[in-house]
């Protein structure tokens, strides 16, 4: 004889529920690299490579904790420019890299939660 509850379907609102409150952290955690992501380019701005290094660290870590390879690897790419004193046309660069990919993810999250 059959286990009734081995014919159930999972209970989709929950799993609906559970899948709305990801895409709202992940937003919120991508809305909360704005500004880091504004700090960056004013330390580039001022030319601080000290602050560069310090920013592109955090949001290094963040985004690896979350899972953003990408991002994570363009952090990486500020942090160590910053710390190897490469010139500033070159982390310059290496920050357009980054914030590009920034706008990308972001972008994709934004059709992603209107689906």
């Amino acid at each position: 004889m059959m286990n009734p509850t081995q014919n159930q379907l999972p209970d989709l609102r929950k799993i609906n529920q559970r899948l709305a409150l990801n895409t709202v952290r992940v937003q919120a955690f991508l809305d909360g690299l704005a500004p880091r992501m504004d700090a960056l380019v004013a330390a580039a701005r001022d030319g601080n490579l000290a602050e560069i290094g310090r920013v592109s660290h955090f949001i290094h870590r963040c985004c690896d904790v979350y899972g953003y390879e990408e991002l994570a690897s363009r952090a990486a790419d500020v942090c160590e420019a910053a710390a190897a004193c490469e010139p500033m046309l070159e982390v310059d660069r290496k920050i357009v890299r980054l914030v590009g990919a920034f706008a990308r993810t972001n972008e994709k999250m934004a059709v992603a939660s209107q689906v």
